[in-house]
């Protein structure tokens, strides 16, 4: 009985963690995946961008005011420098670039 109790509060534990998923990671994921260039992600260019270039990767960062999200990923240029790219997540799961440089990213 202890066996069964064990294997079924394991089982437990790992499809909580798999379902357990903030909002905030999955709006982070929404953009991360969203079709950019070439059947590229946005995560796969932006990858490609700091390959190509000797910046400092400052990574994912996820904004929330009033039930609304941003998701920004920035680099770091030099000591004063940052290069970020930020999209707002729209409550149907769509996504729209904030400013010039997310435009960018995924124009042609």
């Amino acid at each position: 009985m202890k066996i069964f109790c064990f294997f079924l509060f394991s089982l437990i534990l790992v499809f909580n963690k798999a379902y357990a998923q903030t909002d905030e990671e999955k709006v982070e994921e929404i953009v991360r995946t969203s079709h950019c260039i070439d059947n590229l992600s946005i995560d796969d260019v932006l990858k490609d961008k700091i390959r190509t270039m000797s910046q400092r990767d400052l990574g994912w960062h996820v904004f929330k005011e009033e039930e609304q999200y941003e998701v920004e990923r920035a680099f770091l240029i030099n000591k004063s420098m940052q290069l970020r790219f930020r999209w707002h997540v729209n409550a149907d799961g769509s996504i729209s670039p904030v400013g010039k440089r997310a435009e960018s990213l995924c124009s042609q």
